[in-house]
């Protein structure tokens, strides 16, 4: 087993980590600017070994917690990013080096810092995920229909939001047609 070198798609900073079985459909966390994505999305080979940037920080293969299998993820369709969901408040917003939002997603100006917010609530046969509009300054739409201000909504698992102009899908964790390969 080598060593796999890759680029972060954010902020260009060459990562490299030793080769384990079955890294291809891991997640990857960049320890500069901690960007998730499958390694798939990261630029790798040749093309790594020319990014700028020392590798002096540890590389993260992040496997996703065991115990909350069923909570979901979203992931953003232009890049693949997956960000896992944990139980209870997910503030999801746009990364800026202001933003407070547990998910930073996406650079998209059109986008709030903090833009809306996903509950994952515990029931008796599973979670419930609820779409809670937080007053942001931009939109929010549930399946290409924007949502009022105020609104608490339950969502499902293949829903599409979109906020500012960065298209997210609500997914299990679980369902095999919904993992990078």
């Amino acid at each position: 087993m080598g060593r796999i070198y890759i680029v972060c798609p954010e902020c260009h900073q060459q990562l490299s980590f030793n080769e384990v079985a079955g890294y291809q459909n891991m997640v990857v966390e960049c320890p500069k600017c901690h960007f998730k994505a499958n390694v798939s999305v990261y630029q790798g080979g040749l093309q790594a070994r020319g990014a700028h940037g020392a590798d002096d920080m540890a590389t993260q293969l992040v496997m996703p917690p065991s115990s909350s299998a069923d909570v979901g993820q979203i992931r953003v369709t232009s890049s693949n990013e997956i960000q896992w969901l944990k139980p209870g408040s997910n503030i999801i917003g746009r990364r800026a080096e202001t933003g407070t939002a547990d998910i930073k997603i996406s650079n998209d100006m059109y986008m709030s810092r903090r833009h809306v917010r996903i509950d994952v609530v515990k029931k008796l046969l599973g979670y419930e995920h609820h779409l809670v509009e937080i007053n942001s300054k931009n939109i929010v739409k549930l399946n290409g229909k924007p949502i009022n201000r105020g609104d608490i909504l339950v969502i499902r698992f293949g829903d599409t939001l979109t906020l500012g102009k960065t298209d997210i899908i609500l997914e299990s964790r679980d369902d095999d047609s919904t993992r990078l390969v």
